[in-house]
């Protein structure tokens, strides 16, 4: 039997049109779950470490969904074989040359999903 891959969820990436609504967004996030703001960029605004509120409609329909795991290049391994494809172009890898941040192909329920350690 192969090696159970372990997932976690690590956040919820929320799509918004633009950086009003986002901000818009995190403030009625914080307010209703009692949160802090987190780290912003040009791209993003981490509410917690629960929600990522995305500052445009890139990946998709809805937003995207962040599973943590111990081992991504085994993750996609196991994935791969139940027929899972990954962009290429999303490849983050450590200082070893390990990948260890990779998008899936595809959205599943209106969702892009990304493998994170």
């Amino acid at each position: 039997m192969a090696e159970k891959i372990q997932y976690k969820l690590r956040h919820v990436g929320i799509n918004c049109e633009d950086k009003a609504k986002a901000k818009a967004l995190v403030e009625l996030l914080c307010h209703l779950f009692e949160l802090a703001p987190g780290n912003e960029n040009n791209t993003h605004i981490f509410v917690s470490d629960m929600f990522e509120v995305m500052k445009n409609n890139k990946r998709g329909t809805h937003g995207h969904i962040a599973l943590w795991t111990p081992n991504v290049e085994k993750a996609m391994e196991d994935l791969a074989q139940k027929g899972i494809s990954f962009q290429q172009d999303t490849i983050r890898r450590n200082l070893e040359g390990h990948v260890v941040f990779i998008y899936l192909e595809g959205e599943f329920g209106g969702f892009s999903f990304h493998l994170t350690q």
